[in-house]
């Protein structure tokens, strides 16, 4: 099958956000090669899939159904299902995405519980089908145990059949992706990212997904984490789990995207909630190690009936070091003072492979702090967009788990956005939270060393002191800055009219 035919590139380009067009080439070579390296059984299928859309069908149509039919594209179109960056209309074709009806038969799921549980009905369980959703890797199917005097419900997490032999091979193209980009990217004309190294550090990540056990482990640690948060509903880990099952409690509540709320107060609670629950928390958290959520699709989201956010599937979590938010808040606090040359060391300091272009590095934080002296704030959102961009332009290679929180955060301003509570946004909820953790350490300060960081802000006394007594200087470089814009725009005119 020649797979050229079916993706059109100028119809890809026009599905990417505004400047990244020169990239449908490469997204489309991409493509071509993962499904070259599927099985001809496999690739038959998808094949005849395909034939079923009518020939008008938009290239996001042919996207959202070929996602469909490989665990790891199903992975890549949740993330992207509510990546505002992208065109509507192919956020549109992947939403289904986030929670598909069931296709594995009753039977088949029946044989796989009695091989792993053994007999469902010595245990007191009766499975409650159909099962309630299908998920790239996985089917939830409801069940009731009966043997206690008081019968409780609950969801059994289970493996489809062959799913792990299906995204081992489907990760190991990735790699095979990544060499090809490394290879071509002078004739796409693409930078020169190591996108294998990239690939590799995704594909070590999505292994974790046929990982119930370790899922199971990350419940735990997910409840111990959210104990004390009165408005979170983490799923409790019940005794019937093994390495390809996971039981827990059943969940009661709608895809948080279709809460039905109509007032704009209750949807804008629910937005602040989504946003202190899966951001603030761990970048605000007392702990050396913050675990996150990095999967938030709006799938795993639940509003439930009693007005909580349960999160769902732990399989993919990260952890942001201390040593990650303190350079957070330190690039945070240089760009108040548009400190450029601050920002360019301690971008530096991230770069796990050291190998970062500092000069193309400075060209980028220029051009953000350049938005700074337009309006923008210099808050979490900001420096998101600076480390893409600095990924993209200077070969920045940041650790594994910032870089999935990177993902996860444009995920997530997807959701919020899709709740429909206007003026609801990740930063202004940030911003709150970090002026009430600020306020409640403030005591703790008077008894602190100035240069302890040993706070949830990760700020220290004489940080917050520095930044003050720079407020000067941070006038000074707005204004040299304004002027050499405008120095730059003359020359720019004057060439241009000669």
């Amino acid at each position: 099958m020649d797979w050229n035919i079916l993706i059109d590139e100028v119809a890809f380009a026009a599905l990417l956000p505004a400047g990244y067009a020169n990239f449908a080439r490469p997204l489309k070579e991409g493509l071509v090669v993962f499904l070259k390296g599927l099985p001809a059984a496999i690739q038959k299928s998808i094949l005849a899939e395909q034939a079923t859309l009518p020939a008008t069908a938009t290239l996001s149509e042919r996207l959202g159904l070929l996602a469909r039919g490989c665990p790891v594209l199903h992975k890549l179109g949740q993330v992207l299902a509510r990546d505002q960056r992208l065109a509507e209309e192919l956020r549109r074709e992947l939403r289904p995405l986030e929670s598909l009806p069931p296709s594995t038969n009753f039977e088949t799921m029946c044989a796989i519980l009695a091989e792993e549980l053994g007999p469902l009905e010595s245990r007191g369980i009766t499975l409650l089908w159909p099962a309630l959703a299908e998920a790239s890797v996985a089917v939830v199917i409801p069940f009731r145990d009966t043997r206690s005097g008081s019968p409780h419900d609950g969801v059994f997490k289970v493996l489809k059949p062959g799913i792990e032999e299906r995204l081992e091979l489907e990760l190991e193209l990735l790699g095979h992706v990544g060499s090809h980009l490394d290879e071509r990217c002078a004739k796409l004309s693409i930078p020169q990212l190591d996108y294998r190294d990239t690939f590799e550090q995704v594909r070590d990540k999505l292994r974790w997904e046929t990982r119930l056990d370790q899922e199971q482990r990350h419940l735990v640690e997910a409840a111990a984490f959210y104990h004390e948060d009165a408005d979170v509903q983490i799923p409790t880990l019940l005794d019937q789990c093994t390495s390809r099952v996971t039981a827990m409690e059943r969940v009661f509540g709608v895809k948080v995207t279709d809460h039905g709320l109509d007032c704009v107060v209750d949807k804008r609670r629910l937005a602040d909630v989504v946003s202190r629950v899966l951001v603030a928390r761990p970048v605000f958290s007392p702990r050396h190690r913050a675990m996150f959520h990095s999967d938030p699709h709006a799938g795993n989201l639940l509003y439930t009936r009693d007005g909580r956010l349960a999160i769902l599937d732990w399989s993919l979590i990260g952890h942001l070091s201390e040593s990650e938010r303190i350079a957070m808040g330190q690039i945070i606090l240089s760009a108040i003072t548009l400190d450029a040359s601050r920002i360019v060391v301690l971008l530096a300091e991230l770069d796990t492979q050291r190998q970062v272009n500092q000069s193309d590095l400075r060209a980028v934080v220029d051009q953000w702090l350049r938005r700074l002296r337009c309006g923008q704030l210099p808050g979490l959102t900001w420096l998101i967009g600076l480390l893409d961009e600095a990924t993209q332009s200077s070969r920045l290679r940041v650790g594994t788990d910032m870089m999935m929180f990177r993902k996860s955060l444009h995920t997530l301003e997807g959701v919020v956005g899709d709740l429909g509570a206007e003026g609801a946004e990740i930063e202004n909820t940030l911003l709150g939270e970090f002026l009430l953790q600020f306020g409640n350490e403030w005591p703790e300060r008077w008894f602190s060393w100035p240069t302890s960081r040993a706070f949830a802000t990760r700020l220290s006394t004489m940080d917050i002191t520095a930044t003050i007594l720079s407020l000067p200087l941070a006038v000074a470089r707005f204004w040299q800055a304004q002027w050499l814009d405008v120095w730059r725009e003359g020359i720019k005119g004057f060439r241009t009219a000669v």
